[in-house]
């Protein structure tokens, strides 16, 4: 099932976003709900995903990733990516981003 911007993930811990010593970055934990894919996006920061649990995949600018606990995937500035969850509990998700400003 495709996501819907609005509900293809849940916020678990609060998004945190703050600009200092010349660059932006921040933080959140997320959860993609079983059997669901978040919609293509993009993002000009760089983001990283540390997974917590749960299993399913990435794809990044076409290129497609495995996720288990314990995974780390980098999004370069500027590609395209989505996650996918293939298991049957969530796909909770530890995600960073920074850019120069």
């Amino acid at each position: 099932m495709r996501g819907n911007r609005a509900l293809d993930y849940v916020v678990i811990s609060g998004e945190i976003e703050t600009e200092q010593d010349g660059l932006a970055y921040g933080a959140m934990v997320f959860a993609v709900r079983p059997g669901v894919s978040t919609e293509p996006h993009r993002h000009a920061s760089e983001e990283t995903w540390m997974v917590q649990s749960g299993e399913g995949h990435c794809t990044i600018d076409g290129r497609r990733i495995g996720l288990i606990p314990g995974a780390r995937v980098v999004a370069p500035p500027d590609t395209e990516h989505t996650i996918t969850n293939t298991g049957p509990s969530d796909l909770v998700v530890l995600g960073m981003w920074w850019k120069r400003l």
